[in-house]
């Protein structure tokens, strides 16, 4: 049997998906090869032995590349137990599909890729189909609607998990960060220093649940103590 590459020869070799999809103005320079496929699709929660099956299946069927973390180019996020990774939230932030890995199974004995929807973890990430059919049906690029109306935000360094982080699915769901203590009306994660007497100071679980339900949650659950 001829063994295939390793994961992460792929994964090395795709990560440049995301970071061409940026680069548009490069790609005449590489008109002589082989066009990659745009999409990305992202594996979260997958052993290796899973992540092995999936990257032969890809290879034999096409259509994508492999990303390790949800950019603008991913479509599909594929979890192998249904977990709240980052890349599940960043994913249903972005509109993408999340999947079970059965998904995958059914294609590979089907020889194509099937209908997603049956394999939709909607149980498990209600907000997932709602924020797809959202960027469906958006003109142009998907922008979430979710913290729209919310204060300007300022997010700590010592958050958990990692400011970056939280600061892109704020900025993927409509709100609004700021580096400027003073101009603040949320603080998200541990204080630092005197706090301002007119701010609320919440958890960062209030961002990562307001994503998962797909509305904003009551601050009251939330609040960090005084």
């Amino acid at each position: 049997v001829k063994s295939g590459p390793t994961r992460h020869d792929v994964l090395d070799a795709s990560l440049e998906a995301c970071k061409d999809h940026s680069r548009p103005h490069e790609a005449s320079k590489r008109r002589g090869k082989a066009q990659k496929p745009t999409r990305t699709l992202v594996m979260t929660s997958m052993p290796s032995e899973k992540q092995n099956i999936v990257i032969q299946v890809v290879n034999k069927l096409k259509g994508f590349s492999f990303a390790r973390e949800v950019c603008d180019s991913t479509t599909h996020v594929l979890a192998g137990t249904p977990l709240r990774t980052l890349n599940v939230l960043l994913g249903i932030a972005r509109g993408c599909w999340i999947l079970s890995y059965e998904w995958v199974l059914w294609s590979l004995e089907l020889g194509h890729w099937i209908s997603e929807e049956p394999f939709e973890l909607s149980n498990y990430f209600p907000a997932a189909p709602l924020c797809r059919l959202e960027r469906v049906l958006s003109a142009g690029r998907y922008q979430g609607t979710l913290f729209a109306d919310q204060p300007v935000m300022f997010i700590t360094p010592a958050s958990d998990p990692p400011r970056a982080k939280l600061r892109e699915l704020v900025l993927l769901c409509g709100g609004q960060i700021t580096r400027i203590l003073r101009q603040a009306g949320i603080f998200i994660g541990p204080p630092q220093g005197k706090r301002k007497a007119t701010a609320t100071y919440l958890s960062e679980t209030w961002i990562l649940d307001s994503v998962t339900q797909h509305k904003v949650c009551a601050f009251d659950n939330y609040l960090l103590p005084q």
